[in-house]
């Protein structure tokens, strides 16, 4: 059978993928990079962005979920693979078959992830996770004596790293000064009581941290999230970076409806004048924003124009006026560039009431994505 491409699709630069991992290294110099793919490579597709990071020599590659691990190394994916979140204990035998980095964040998963690899004669490479101030998953920072002295002591156990996580890196510089410091508490506990520090890969600072040049927080590795992506989360680097994605749809549909017509569910638009109306194939099950109703701006044949009515599940509807020129089968960008027209992603998430993140990974797995090498 023919292999149909959608109309909505998202294009994939990987070119622009090889630059901003270049700037990234650029940046910081000899230290190792650990990419951060999980959420389908922030909605870029998982293998095939894995596959070009491991032709470019990647050092580590960071997902959320063991199930993000397993799909990397079902595809052949050799690079040493960090699984950042919180486990459960009955998959720490897929950690372990798999060669695949284990989060250590609590002495009774630590003892789990020895006790299995005891069973399986196997050995965990383990990282520690130190909470020093996301109070989310990892060992508060003042509270860890016990949890390195069982770390250091468990049988079928390398501690393979220490990380730790910022909370807003990008904006806030004293908390950030602060966290560093607290880290910096916890690895002179570490060495040399337990370990000697070339035998541990230490790793904090992730996209915001490189941005602002904490080079004191740059450590053995950093982890390279949105900024390998194209997206700097402060301004003063976004021009060094290239966005990888870029989001289109074509044209499906036209028509010509008179002064004082509803658009939409609801009724939330109604025509000033007479004026034509394009339909466009995505909606908000595709992962563009239902909260660009009335306000998301696209461009057709090089002109910009306005979302008009809600976006629906499926389609959503752009007034072009009555002297707008659209075909069906004519190219919609809906954020990137394309030749001279760009619509900026960090606009977009802003008149939808969303962070960037949030907005790339929401676009779903029902848009084909097409790799531009």
């Amino acid at each position: 059978m023919t292999n149909i491409i959608r109309p909505t699709r998202a294009e994939i630069n990987l070119n622009n993928l090889d630059h901003n991992l270049t700037v990234t290294k650029n940046l910081v110099g000899n230290r190792k990079v650990m990419a951060v793919v999980k959420a389908n490579a922030y909605g870029h597709g998982l293998v095939e962005i894995s596959k070009r990071l491991e032709k470019n020599s990647i050092d580590y590659l960071a997902v959320a979920f063991i199930e993000e691990a397993l799909q990397l190394r079902d595809s052949n994916i050799k690079t040493p693979i960090l699984v950042l979140g919180g486990i459960n204990n009955e998959q720490i035998p897929l950690f372990l078959k798999n060669d695949i980095d284990i989060t250590g964040s609590s002495i009774e998963k630590l003892k789990a992830i020895s006790t299995s690899a005891s069973t399986l004669n196997l050995t965990a490479n383990v990282h520690l996770k130190i909470d020093t101030g996301m109070g989310r998953i990892g060992v508060q920072w003042n509270r860890v004596d016990e949890f390195l002295k069982v770390a250091f002591s468990l049988p079928n156990i390398n501690i393979k790293g220490v990380f730790s996580h910022f909370i807003s890196s990008s904006h806030n510089p004293e908390f950030t000064k602060l966290q560093i410091e607290r880290f910096n508490t916890v690895l002179n506990k570490i060495f040399p009581k337990y370990a000697k520090k070339k035998n541990i890969l230490i790793h904090l600072s992730n996209s915001g941290a490189v941005a602002n040049n904490y080079k004191n927080a740059f450590f053995d590795m950093v982890r390279s999230g949105l900024m390998i992506y194209g997206y700097s989360p402060i301004p003063k680097i976004q021009d060094m970076l290239k966005p990888v994605m870029t989001f289109k749809t074509k044209v499906s549909y036209f028509k010509v409806l008179d002064k004082g017509l509803t658009v939409g569910y609801d009724g939330t638009y109604t025509t000033k004048s007479k004026t034509r109306i394009v339909t466009l194939p995505l909606g908000y099950a595709d992962g563009y924003p239902r909260s660009l109703s009335n306000k998301g701006e696209v461009i057709i044949r090089n002109k910009k124009y306005h979302i008009a009515g809600r976006v629906c599940m499926d389609q959503c509807m752009v007034d072009i006026g009555i002297n707008g020129e659209a075909y069906n089968g004519d190219d919609v960008l809906l954020w990137g560039k394309d030749g001279r027209n760009v619509i900026d992603l960090w606009n977009v998430s802003k008149l939808a009431d969303r962070s960037l993140y949030e907005t790339l990974c929401s676009i779903s797995k029902r848009v084909p994505r097409i790799y531009i090498p």
